[in-house]
C-alpha cells in the first residue's frame, strides 16, 4: 500500500501533523522527512524493528553506517561527552546545516551503546557514529519532541541517486513507508559534506554541500574579546593578542591564519560604524601595531556562537552576555585572571589608556597558554 504523503505547504494544522509522524516514528514506522540537502527516511533508532524495516527497505550492505540525525550541537554531548575541541567547533558553526560529523572512541557512558544491539550494529558498525542537524525547520520540530535521535538516510535504493523532491522518495520507496512529509523541492539538492573528527585533525569522508575550502576555514579557533563600545579595551586585547601569539608561534601577525587562528573583538553597544580611540591608536603603536583600520562592531548571535573563548573586559559584560546567551558560560571568561575589571579609560589621557594597555597585556601573558591551544 502507498505511503501517505502529506504537502505541508498546503496544510494550516502543521501542530497536528508533528504529532501524528512523532506517533509513527515512536510505533516504529518509517518516514520520509525533508531537508536543505535531500530527502531522508527516518526511523527512531532505538527502535530495533525499525532500524531494520529501514536497512532491508534501502537495501543497505552490512557494515555500512547509518547516520545519526539530533535536534541541536546541544544534544551532541549526551552521545559524545567529549567530542574534542574541533568536535565542538565544527557542530556549533555548522548545525543546523549540510554537515555529518563523524566520530570514534565511543565511550562505554555513551547514551548510544543503551541502544539496541541491532541498532547499535548499523550505526557505528565500525566503532564510529555520524551525527546530523538537518536546516529544516519541520524536521527539527520532530526531532525536538521526540528528544531522542533518528536514524536518517537519504530516501533511496543504496546505490541510487538521492531524492530532491517527495515525489522522488515516493516513487523509490513509497510502498514500504508509513508517511511521506513533502515541503518541497530540497534547497541544495546534494547530500550533506562527511567529516570524520580526529584528536588533532580532520578527514573530509565525502565531499558534499560544504567545500573542503570553508570547511578548512570553519576550523580555524576564534578567539574573542568584549568591551562596550569596541574602540579601546577590546581592540587593544585584540592586537596585543595577535603580537604575542604570534610570538608564541614563531611567525609574522598575518600568517596566524595559517595556524587556524582568528582573533576578533566587539562591543556590547557598540555601532557597526566609526573607528578605534585615537589614543588607543597611539598606544598600541609602541609595541609596532596598528589600529587604524580597526572599525567597531557589535556582538552578535553570530559571533557568540563561532567563539571559541571570549574573553570580556568586565564581569558586568559577562552577566549581559550571559542574560542573552545562558548556554556560552563554558566559553566565557573575565580577562583578568583574578576575575577582577580592566577600568574602561574611555575620555582619559594618554597615561590612563597606556596603564589599561598593560593590564591588558600581562593578563593577556598569564592566559597564553590555553589561548594557543588549537
Amino acid at each position: 500500500m502507498p505511503a501517505k504523503l502529506i504537502d505541508l505547504q498546503q496544510e494550516k494544522n502543521i501542530a497536528s501533523i508533528i504529532d501524528e509522524t512523532v506517533n509513527i516514528l515512536r510505533d516504529g514506522g518509517l518516514v520520509v522527512l525533508p531537508t536543505e540537502t535531500v530527502y531522508g527516511v527516518a526511523a527512531l533508532a532505538s527502535h530495533e524493528t525499525a532500524v531494520k524495516r529501514l536497512i532491508d527497505v534501502k537495501g543497505r550492505s552490512e557494515g555500512h553506517a547509518l547516520p545519526l540525525a539530533i535536534s541541536g550541537y546541544e544534544m551532541l554531548n549526551d552521545y559524545i561527552p567529549a567530542p574534542g575541541p574541533l568536535g565542538q567547533r565544527l557542530a556549533r558553526r555548522c548545525w543546523p546545516g549540510p554537515l555529518t560529523l563523524v566520530f570514534d572512541k565511543i565511550p562505554e557512558d555513551s547514551v548510544l551503546c543503551r541502544f539496541p544491539e541491532l541498532s547499535q550494529n548499523a550505526i557505528m558498525p565500525n566503532g564510529t557514529v555520524g551525527f546530523r542537524v538537518p536546516n529544516c525547520s519541520i524536521t527539527l520540530e520532530i526531532l525536538n519532541e521526540l528528544g531522542e535521535p533518528l536514524v536518517l538516510s537519504s530516501a533511496n535504493i543504496s546505490g541510487e541517486s538521492p531524492a530532491i523532491t517527495a515525489q522522488d522518495a515516493q516513487s523509490c520507496l513509497g510502498n514500504h513507508l508509513d508517511l511521506i512529509l513533502d515541503f518541497g523541492e530540497a534547497s541544495l539538492k546534494k547530500p550533506s559534506s562527511v567529516v570524520q573528527i580526529h584528536p588533532e585533525s580532520y578527514t573530509i569522508l565525502r565531499h558534499g554541500a560544504i567545500s573542503a575550502e570553508t570547511l578548512e576555514k570553519l576550523t580555524a579557533k576564534i578567539i574573542l574579546f568584549i568591551c562596550t563600545g569596541n574602540t579601546c579595551r577590546s581592540p587593544m586585547a585584540e592586537v596585543i593578542c595577535e603580537k604575542l601569539l604570534a610570538e608564541k608561534l614563531d611567525c609574522p601577525i598575518d600568517e596566524l591564519e595559517n595556524h587556524r587562528i582568528l582573533v576578533m573583538s566587539a562591543g556590547i553597544a557598540a555601532e557597526s560604524h566609526g573607528y578605534a580611540s585615537p589614543v588607543a591608536q597611539e598606544v598600541v603603536k609602541q609595541w609596532g601595531l596598528s589600529l587604524e583600520d580597526h572599525q567597531p562592531q557589535p556582538l552578535t548571535e553570530t559571533l557568540v556562537r563561532y567563539a571559541d573563548q571570549i574573553f570580556v573586559m568586565a564581569r558586568g559584560h559577562r552577566e549581559s552576555i550571559l542574560s542573552y546567551w545562558p548556554t556560552v558560560d563554558t566559553r566565557l571568561q573575565v580577562l583578568r585572571p583574578d576575575g577582577g575589571d580592566i577600568s574602561d579609560p574611555i575620555g582619559g589621557n594618554y597615561d590612563l589608556y597606556y596603564q589599561c594597555a598593560l593590564q591588558i597585556k600581562e593578563a593577556l601573558q598569564a592566559r597564553m597558554a590555553s589561548i594557543a591551544e588549537i
